[in-house]
């Protein structure tokens, strides 16, 4: 079951949002769905993501 989503906002340099919205267009995916996917990654590697929730 898919936990429930919540909204936030952070600031990030101009250069890095444009880079991140084309990689997000170029990859064929949502803005929230690809940031989700390399925060989540990046978590998994330093092995500090809480389980998800069943």
């Amino acid at each position: 079951m898919a936990s429930a989503k919540q909204q936030f906002n952070i600031y990030l340099p101009a250069d890095l949002v444009r880079a991140i919205k084309h990689a997000a267009i170029d990859d064929g995916r949502s803005l929230s769905a690809y940031v989700e996917d390399v925060l989540r990654a990046h978590l998994e590697r330093v092995n500090e993501l809480p389980e998800q929730p069943q």
